[in-house]
């Protein structure tokens, strides 16, 4: 595969609902994912990373395909108030959850490891991987 070096980094925190269809769009449009579960935020609900290395030109459709995808909606939150003893709870709140928060870092160098040993692995001596 004669692709060009990625120069981006995507990385885009979405709901749980959502991951699932927006990595198999992702994956059917031609980018390679990464996905990683995660919790946390304000309610602690369950959440992903989702990780794609692309260039610019692929940096404006995973951004189309992240805000298609991934969707608002209301979820009940129920506070747990904690007072050292037992824990108390407080009148469930409707919040509004969902979307998607993108991070986009530059690459600075890309490095292609395999099980190959090094003989093996034909090298472009003019490119420095250091």
């Amino acid at each position: 595969m004669n692709r060009p070096d990625p120069t981006r980094l995507a990385i885009a925190i979405v709901q749980i609902d959502d991951v699932h269809d927006l990595t198999h769009l992702l994956i059917e449009r031609g980018f390679g994912v990464t996905r990683i579960d995660a919790a946390g935020g304000f309610l602690r609900r369950e959440n992903a990373v989702v990780l794609v290395a692309t260039d610019e030109a692929g940096l404006t459709r995973f951004h189309a395909i992240v805000r298609q995808t991934c969707r608002t909606r209301i979820a009940t939150w129920v506070p747990a108030i904690d007072d050292g003893t037992v824990g108390l709870y407080a009148d469930p709140v409707d919040v509004e959850v969902g979307g998607a928060v993108l991070f986009v870092l530059p690459i600075e160098r890309v490095e292609y490891l395999s099980g190959v040993p090094n003989e093996a692995v034909a090298v472009d001596p003019g490119r420095s991987l250091g």
